[in-house]
């Protein structure tokens, strides 16, 4: 019997290396203002960020902006932990979806997907009450995208009524527990 002799192949180095891991803040896609146009609608503001209105000059849909002034001392790796964090998020009906991030020389941008509906404090202040089909989807809609969140090791921390955004302004289900107006999932606390 022939003894057995080692097959050279020639791609074998390249099988055995690890992949690479795509991380959400390896994706640059060019300056803020060339994709997106700036609009005067303020949708929140907070110590370190303001949250105002864009459109995709491409696609003419409308985003939520979430931006971030870079200043002394602003720690830069905490910004990308928030990306990290939001990019490792996405695949729920109930988390918001972060689109897009852009770091430029003075700011960095967040772009995320529209919620029209306001916050359900909003809703809770201009209707003072609603009926108990109205709450438990709104209960379960949360707890679902909570439960989605913490099977990934990520606790939201922040959870309060101006912090859970809505999709219409006519209706209370289809609520997202938001960390657009600042709030920084798994424990990081808040740059709003």
């Amino acid at each position: 019997m022939p003894s057995s002799q080692p097959i050279d192949i020639p791609d074998a180095k390249k099988r055995n290396k690890k992949k690479k891991r795509c991380r959400a803040t390896d994706s640059f896609s060019g300056r803020f203002e060339d994709v997106y146009q700036l609009q005067e609608e303020v949708l929140g503001e907070g110590a370190h960020a303001r949250v105002q209105s864009c459109v995709n000059l491409i696609t003419n849909k409308e985003y939520a902006v979430k931006i971030i002034e870079k200043r002394l001392g602003h720690i830069r790796s905490r910004v990308f932990r928030e990306v990290e964090m939001l990019y490792q998020c996405q695949g729920h009906r109930n988390v918001l979806e972060l689109i897009e991030f852009f770091e430029e020389e003075e700011r960095f941008y967040l772009v995320f997907e529209k919620m029209r509906g306001g916050s359900i404090l909003t809703h809770i202040h201009r209707r003072r009450h609603f009926n108990e089909l109205e709450a438990s989807v709104v209960v379960q809609d949360i707890a679902s995208a909570l439960h989605f969140l913490h099977n990934k090791g990520i606790a939201h921390r922040d959870l309060k009524p101006e912090n859970i955004l809505c999709e219409s302004p006519d209706q209370v289900s289809g609520v997202q527990p938001g960390w657009v107006q600042g709030v920084l999932p798994g424990g990081l606390g808040t740059v709003g």
